[in-house]
């Protein structure tokens, strides 16, 4: 059977989610985006945009490893 690109996001997420509890993702319906936050050391935090969940698991997997 075929994979589902979908179904691919939703298990990174899924796997990213456990490693990185920090990170809230959020999907803005108003604009069909999603949205990642996580915390920075600077004590503040750092917002990342994308169209699709996977390219908000890339941004961020580039931000934190």
């Amino acid at each position: 059977m075929p994979r589902s690109w979908t179904e691919d996001q939703v298990v990174r997420h899924m796997k990213f989610s456990q490693a990185h509890p920090e990170v809230t993702f959020e999907f803005l319906r108003e604009t069909g985006r999603w949205k990642a936050t996580y915390p920075t050391v600077e004590n503040g935090t750092q917002t990342v945009y994308g169209p699709e969940l996977g390219d908000v698991l890339d941004k961020l997997e580039e931000h934190l490893t």
